[in-house]
């Protein structure tokens, strides 16, 4: 076999995850070289790679610190294997799951090396830190991520909101058929003072005779003498009509909902029953003295009040809301996987009590702390089937509920076609969750979208469907901007063929 040769003083530093693979599928045909195994062991700081040869990607490397009688070494280098790919994962929310999907593609390896150049993909919790100026076209190394450049078009709640306004107001749609009544609080922004005059309007007109404020300008002008804002109120403020109001959400207790926009996984949202603890709440956030119950300080400028639904459809006399989860793919389109799951509340549901969270916040990240979790379902989760076994006498889950969940996840991002990639970088694709519930009249409402959807693996629904979920994401983004030879199908879904990708396109964003 005739092999190239090089000396070691003619190499410089490489990445440690391409010298360990090729070690790997190279150190059988390298007879020539004493003991190569031993050396690799050895040399475990730094490595190096071949000068001036751009075209090969993969190479027998040593370190830097070889001793000076082996710098004249001849080293025979067997055939290069350049059809390897370099991805990177950022700690946290689960990233094992990540990882364990990547490992069935052949053609791919990780490195811990965040600074390494040659990585194709880039896996990490929040955008921050991206260059995403860079994913263009051309590179010399070809480089993906898993976010968007402004994913918070659409999962901040007030870019949401906003976006679906317009687009609706464009389409001649009523948004307030399928996302709940909802007031903007921007202090940011000079146009707060009018959001807040709108909603305690609002707040007056409709509240049950015995907490009417019955003097609403001196009640907002002592909530802004609180807050501290004095803003100009310049536009109209636009009158809502009571009767457009679903039922389900007017119930006796008159019950609100605030959320913080920046943060997910129910941080900093509180149900509340008058304006004077909103207005604590608020003076709160602003001044970056709210403390959560793990000593985390909450602090914004930017909130959604929205109208509690008051009358949610239960199982089991708990609340429940529905996550499911979307992808847009590099070439915005948008897909809709096919399951997803309940996610229940540990306590009977009662307006009575608005601080108790295990009743009133079905995520996750909450419930997981309730003394009563996974006691009634595993994870306190239930699957499709089973929410669709349990309202069969109210109507068909899957026609009725999933499918306009479908038709409304579409629109959502429809609202952010222009925004979301707006310098079109070429190499971004991002999966969301998107949160739903159902009230009394099986009726579906947009609650909220989310970048970072939780990934662990926190029952045994979850176990399948989010490996599951990955793998057929990857397949339809990651394998089309780098082409694998052959993947492991490993990622089983009962009633559904391994060889079916279960992310449903639903349309492209023009």
């Amino acid at each position: 076999m005739n092999l190239p040769q090089l000396k070691v003083k003619d190499l410089q530093q490489i990445d440690s995850a391409r010298f360990t693979r090729f070690m790997q599928n190279q150190i059988a045909v390298m007879p020539q070289l004493n003991n190569p195994k031993q050396l690799a062991i050895a040399l475990a700081s730094k490595y190096t790679k071949l000068k001036n040869q751009p075209k090969l990607t993969q190479s027998l490397v040593v370190s830097k610190e070889a001793k000076s009688s082996d710098q004249n070494k001849v080293l025979l280098l067997p055939t290069l294997i350049q059809n390897y790919y370099i991805y990177c994962l950022g700690t946290g929310n689960n990233h094992n799951v990540v990882q364990r999907v990547l490992s069935k593609r052949n053609e791919w390896m990780s490195t811990t090396n965040k600074n390494d150049s040659f990585i194709n993909f880039r896996w990490q919790q929040y955008s921050k830190g991206y260059q995403f100026d860079k994913l263009v076209s051309g590179n010399k190394v070809k480089q993906a991520v898993n976010h968007f450049e402004f994913h918070s078009e659409v999962s901040s709640k007030i870019y949401l909101f906003s976006n679906l306004s317009h687009y609706c107001e464009e389409n001649k749609i009523d948004i307030m058929n399928f996302v709940p009544l909802t007031f903007v609080l921007d202090f940011t922004n000079d146009k707060a003072d009018m959001c807040l005059l709108q909603f305690l309007q609002y707040y007056e007109s409709n509240a049950p005779q015995s907490i009417k404020l019955h003097d609403t300008q001196n009640k907002f002008y002592n909530i802004r003498r609180q807050l501290n804002t004095y803003m100009q109120i310049t536009d109209k403020i636009i009158q809502i009509n009571k009767s457009k109001i679903p039922s389900t959400f007017l119930g006796q207790d008159y019950l609100w909902i605030l959320k913080p926009t920046q943060y997910n996984r129910g941080i900093g949202i509180h149900v509340v029953k008058d304006l004077d603890k909103l207005t604590h709440l608020l003076d709160q956030y602003l001044s970056g003295k709210q403390q959560m119950k793990d000593g985390q300080i909450i602090k914004s400028r930017q909130f959604v009040i929205q109208k509690y639904l008051e009358k949610p459809l239960l199982i089991n006399n708990r609340k429940f809301d529905i996550r499911v989860w979307g992808l847009l793919n590099q070439d915005l389109e948008f897909f809709f996987f096919e399951q997803g799951y309940i996610r229940m509340a540990s306590e009977e549901y009662t307006t009575k009590n608005v601080q108790n969270q295990y009743v009133h916040l079905t995520n996750n990240a909450i419930q997981k702390h309730s003394p009563n979790y996974g006691k009634l379902e595993d994870g306190n989760q239930l699957s499709f089937d089973q929410a669709a076994a349990y309202f069969k006498s109210k109507g068909d889950f899957y026609k009725q509920i999933v499918e306009n969940i479908k038709q409304i996840s579409l629109r959502a991002f429809q609202s952010t076609r222009r925004k979301i990639n707006f310098f079109g970088r070429r190499y971004c694709f991002e999966i969301f969750g998107l949160d739903y519930m159902i009230d009394d009249d099986f009726k579906v409402w947009l609650i909220e979208v989310n970048t970072n959807p939780c990934l662990e693996e926190s029952s045994q629904l979850l176990q399948r469907l989010i490996p599951r979920m990955l793998d057929d994401a990857f397949s339809l983004t990651l394998d089309h901007l780098f082409p694998v030879t052959k993947k492991q199908i490993a990622f089983s879904v009962p009633n559904y063929s391994d060889n079916h990708n279960m992310w449903q396109w639903l349309g492209k964003l023009l």
